[in-house]
């Protein structure tokens, strides 16, 4: 059986965690919620995933502060890893970038190009290494 795609989804917002986890869900993915950079960190600690979506503004850790975290992790520096974020700006967009996020998104975003974004990320990756969390592989377009 093919192994189920897994994302961790960091933000400080519960609401916005409750209703982006459901949105998540909708791609098969086992989806995991944290409320900070360091709340990922520790999970990350215990379990690898196939995809990272985070905030950039929490206390506890930002956005930048994760982004660095995984970069600079021997295990998990090549995962995936998606910002979603409020800070519309330019030089936002580009220094989340730069630091080392494979994309960036603008909250509010629009439910069907999110689960694009995702489900291309998530596609990425399981072709890059298989199933990150060695649940299984499975090929792209089963996705």
């Amino acid at each position: 059986m093919p192994g189920i795609p897994t994302i961790l989804f960091a933000d400080d917002d519960p609401a916005v965690r409750e209703t982006t986890v459901d949105l998540l869900s909708l791609t098969g993915a086992q989806v995991f919620a944290v409320a900070s950079g360091r709340a990922a960190s520790q999970f990350l600690e215990k379990q690898g995933v196939d995809l990272i979506i985070t905030d950039m503004a929490m206390p506890d850790g930002d956005g930048n502060w994760l982004i660095a975290w995984v970069r600079f992790s021997a295990q998990h520096r090549r995962t995936r890893l998606v910002v979603i974020s409020a800070h519309a700006a330019p030089e936002n967009i580009a220094a989340g970038l730069q630091a080392g996020a494979d994309d960036y998104l603008i909250k509010p975003f629009e439910p069907q190009h999110f689960l694009t974004t995702v489900e291309r990320h998530l596609k990425v990756a399981i072709a890059a290494h298989g199933n990150a969390t060695g649940a299984g592989s499975r090929s792209p377009t089963s996705l």
